[in-house]
């Protein structure tokens, strides 16, 4: 056996073991995608509930600076210490309340990623009718601080909150027509797998949380 395989199969009886009830999904299948509009006013509980019923979680605030403030009580409440930022300009405030926590950001070496405890970037778009933030490589670098650590929190302008798939599909290409980024990368909600033995396991290869604030 590989030592990737052996690592991600040890990860996977870790979990199972510290909670046996996690083979068993709590949340149900979110309804057939119908690609019907979603009206404006719609868009924030419609996202909301869809994103919650596969584990994420959604907070409305009333501006850029509020959602700063909650993140900033996300890191204190939990004692966090290593944390990852993108390099969205909007997050600088952040980086300067944090001058005594470890910090990286998308440059830094793979084994700082891999200990960074939770990961803050923004989302480019949000989609309602799946609960899915949309993640554009040409606005922000943020793939892989989306991706590494056990936490992901995402800020989200209310202005940036489509109907629909296609919408979003619509609002990622350029003059072209051709996608205006490298790398495009949808998340709906933690990471999850049921690859081995058909049982939901969360949070073997991506984040295990999701936390989006929403700001007017």
């Amino acid at each position: 056996m590989s030592d990737a395989r052996a690592e991600i199969l040890g990860r996977v009886r870790a979990r199972l073991a510290a909670d046996p009830e996690r083979g068993t999904s709590t949340f149900p299948l979110p309804p057939v995608l119908a690609a019907t509009p979603v009206a404006l006013a719609e868009r924030y509980e419609r996202f909301r509930t869809t994103l919650e019923r596969v584990g994420g979680r959604v907070e409305r605030v009333a501006s850029l600076g509020a959602a700063l403030e909650r993140v900033q009580a996300l890191v204190q409440g939990r004692g966090l210490r290593r944390i990852a930022l993108s390099d969205a300009p909007v997050l600088t405030p952040l980086a300067a309340r944090w001058n005594a926590l470890e910090l990286c950001g998308p440059a830094a070496p793979r084994a700082a990623l891999l200990a960074a405890e939770l990961g803050v970037t923004c989302a480019q778009w949000g989609i309602a009718e799946t609960g899915t933030l949309v993640l554009e490589s040409a606005e922000e670098r943020h793939r892989l601080i989306s991706l590494v650590p056990p936490v992901h929190v995402a800020l989200l302008p209310a202005a940036r909150l489509l109907g629909t798939l296609g919408e979003a599909l619509a609002a990622v290409r350029g003059s072209t027509g051709a996608p205006s980024s490298r790398t495009i990368t949808f998340v709906t909600g933690p990471s999850r797998t049921a690859d081995i033995e058909l049982t939901l396991v969360v949070g073997v290869h991506g984040p295990r949380e999701l936390h989006v604030f929403v700001h007017d």
